[in-house]
């Protein structure tokens, strides 16, 4: 009842080490910042970065951790889902991709193990040791990676998403069918 508004703690140097497995950003992605283009793993606390209103959304918590080669990742080819260059995701980052009209929404939010079956992406295994960094903001967002990609990030006030999950065989169909009408 006192706390309404967490982010103005956000400068807290706090982060968190367990984060969900399935999800992340690897640290070698470029995110858009306050500042500019930064890598995740340059991220912290208190830093705004670009959501998909075009806001700027101050981070809450950060959630770190490493990935070790041989894990299971998609490799997103530069070119393909709004990337302008080769990108790492784990299985179950969810991106949101603009859906042409498909459907009623404007946006469907997908997982990128989904990805896979579609021209431009790939399972892969993380090429070697990484860092995962995984921004936390007020409310869930979506963010700017690589240029043109929206990967959503989660809120620390929880509640139901502005943007419902696709099951992975409806978010395959989805892609191969959005890749069909629009490549």
């Amino acid at each position: 009842m006192f706390m309404q508004d967490i982010t103005r703690f956000a400068a807290t140097p706090v982060t968190t080490t367990n984060p969900s497995l399935s999800q992340g950003i690897f640290g070698t992605t470029l995110v858009e910042t306050a500042t500019g283009w930064r890598t995740a793993d340059s991220l912290r606390i208190g830093d705004s970065l670009y959501t998909l209103d075009g806001g700027l959304q101050r981070i809450a918590a950060l959630s770190r951790r490493i990935v070790t080669p041989g894990e299971p990742v998609i490799q997103v080819s530069g070119g393909h889902f709004d990337a302008c260059d080769d990108v790492h995701l784990l299985p179950g980052q969810d991106i949101l991709l603009d859906t042409l009209g498909l459907m009623a929404a404007p946006y469907a939010r997908v997982p990128a193990g989904a990805l896979a079956a579609c021209i431009g992406a790939r399972h892969a295994n993380a090429p070697g040791r990484a860092e995962i960094v995984t921004p936390h903001f007020a409310e869930e967002e979506a963010i700017w990676a690589q240029s043109g990609m929206l990967l959503v990030c989660p809120g620390i006030k929880g509640g139901d998403s502005a943007f419902p999950r696709m099951h992975d065989r409806a978010a395959a169909l989805f892609v191969t069918e959005r890749d069909r009408r629009f490549a």
